[in-house]
């Protein structure tokens, strides 16, 4: 169970922000903190070098809302899509111009890059699902469907592909037979808007729109359901430690180990809906956002509390660095926001913020105060 107490939080190590011209719904960082891309709905890609300041390297005119963008591990290749149905394909270090791009029948619903950059999927709003070799002229090597359209989509290893739908149910694509294509399906009457992959685990793990966690193996065998409560908001794998977060609409936030089924490791209660998560590689930092604005960052675990920043404003996305010590956000005021640990210089106050502890040490400290009070009328 978890305690509610005022305190004041440590300072946020925030490096810059930089204003877009509208709501900014998308950021990505690079999976060694070198570099992030964001999309704005002022239609612009944005390319950054992390410790290069707040300015641009460069930006990208697209044709529609720029809601979906990725990178690869060590930024080289990265892609961006659009509410237009236009995918964009690029070598960020060479250009802001795509190497190629791709138009497909409808809005873009689900953009991801292979963590060795060799591979590009997207999905759109009808339901159609692209497979790209990066390194080609912008044609599809491989095409699919799902009725209702794609809600959220990831790739494993390179040559496997999940995707949800919006009409329910979850497909995995594997590539790599004899025969490749469609390998199974999960049906629900409920639709799953968060979906992420495990590749040391071979998991893939789903949130519903009802507040369930399903977990299901790349071979089709769903292990475990667990109910979270609201609707699932956010999910993010620390694939090397081989556990998952899972936010939720109600403020419930729960990490789970992935074994041979859910287990729990611990839970925290927020006072507003989760509307992002991030975790490290290893599983030692956590970042929660909240709807209230409220970044909030762990170490260890949700009871171990680091920092918070007030952002003012709903943060629709962050990402980290596989080592946790780099993070970006964006927010619907159209900022992009870079925090990073390596920093010298801290530029926010600490700021008075709830924080999260178990039961057990509430009570411990409230005895402690009280005694301590106690002790002074005494004398």
């Amino acid at each position: 169970m978890i305690a509610l107490l005022m305190t004041t939080a440590g300072t946020a190590p925030l490096v810059w922000t930089y204003a877009t011209g509208n709501y900014s719904w998308t950021a990505a960082v690079s999976h060694d903190g070198q570099y992030l891309i964001a999309g704005s709905d002022d239609m612009h890609t944005y390319f950054f070098k992390t410790d290069a300041g707040a300015n641009p390297v460069w930006t990208h005119s697209a044709q529609g809302y720029v809601r979906h963008v990725a990178i690869s591990s060590n930024g080289s290749i990265a892609a961006a899509s659009d509410m237009a149905g236009n995918v964009y394909l690029f070598h960020p270090e060479a250009s802001g111009s795509p190497a190629w791009s791709f138009h497909a029948s409808s809005a873009i619903s689900g953009t991801d890059i292979s963590e060795d950059g060799r591979r590009l999927v997207v999905g759109d709003e009808e339901g159609d699902i692209y497979l790209f070799d990066t390194d080609g002229s912008g044609s599809p090597i491989w095409h699919n469907f799902v009725m209702g359209g794609v809600l959220a989509l990831s790739l494993f290893k390179s040559d496997s592909v999940a995707v949800t739908s919006a009409k329910g149910g979850i497909y995995f694509y594997d590539l790599t037979s004899s025969r490749p294509g469609y390998a199974w399906s999960f049906q629900e009457s409920i639709s799953f808007p968060q979906l992420a992959v495990s590749e040391e685990a071979g998991y893939i793990v789903a949130g519903g729109s009802d507040g369930s966690i399903y977990m299901a193996t790349v071979a089709g065998q769903v292990v475990d359901m667990q109910k979270l409560g609201g609707s699932i908001s956010a999910i993010s794998i620390a694939d090397h430690a081989r556990s998952v977060i899972v936010g939720s609409t109600n403020g419930s936030v729960s990490r789970y180990l992935l074994k041979d089924r859910l287990e729990k490791l611990d839970s925290l209660i927020a006072r507003s809906p989760i509307t992002s998560l991030a975790m490290s590689d290893d599983g030692e930092r956590v970042s929660v956002a909240r709807l209230d604005g409220t970044i909030s960052s762990f170490r260890q675990n949700l009871n171990s509390f680091l920092w918070a920043y007030s952002a003012g404003a709903i943060v629709h996305s962050l990402s980290m660095s596989g080592d946790g010590l780099v993070m970006a956000a964006s927010s619907d005021t159209g900022k992009i926001y870079l925090f990073s640990e390596h920093a010298s210089m801290q530029t926010q106050e600490p700021i008075p913020v709830i924080v999260y502890i178990p039961i057990s040490l509430a009570t411990l400290l409230l005895t402690y105060i009280v005694l301590r009070a106690r002790l002074k009328k005494v004398r």
